[in-house]
This record gives C-alpha cells, sequence and structure tokens, in this order.
C-alpha cells in the first residue's frame, strides 16, 4: 500500500502554501525550499499518473526559456 494513498496533492498543496507564505515575507530561502519540494511531489505526482511530462530540466535547471528562445533563431 501506498504511503500517498491520495496521490501526491496534499504535499503539492502544502508546499505550494509553504511558498506563498516565503514569497509573501521576502525569504528566499524558504522559496527555494518550498520551490524544490514542490518540483520534486509534482514530478512524483506525473510519475503516479504515468502521464508523460515533456521535461526541458537538466541537473535541476529548467533549460525552457532559453530552447524557446534558440527556436526563434534563424540561420543565415
Amino acid at each position: 500500500m501506498s504511503k500517498y494513498e491520495s496521490g501526491y496533492w496534499p504535499k503539492i498543496k502544502y508546499w505550494t502554501a509553504q511558498l506563498n507564505e516565503a514569497v509573501a515575507s521576502g525569504d528566499l530561502r524558504g522559496v527555494d525550499s518550498a520551490h524544490r519540494k514542490l518540483d520534486y511531489f509534482i514530478n512524483r505526482e506525473w510519475e503516479t499518473n504515468g502521464v508523460p511530462k515533456e521535461s526541458n530540466v537538466i541537473a535541476g535547471v529548467d533549460f525552457s526559456e532559453s530552447l524557446s528562445q534558440l527556436a526563434g533563431l534563424s540561420i543565415k
């Protein structure tokens, strides 16, 4: 039996609230910590549901914006 019978949504909700509190208080370390926890639990929820997630994250760095900019370049 899974430790998270309701999936990871309760953890996602909890860490979202923690993130919002850290943002409101200007706590950068708190924002970073909550963001990392959220990333972990969101990825676990994706894996649990078997939904493939397109990922542009390598070693914890999201390259989505960079890839979008590169895609917009034209070769002359």
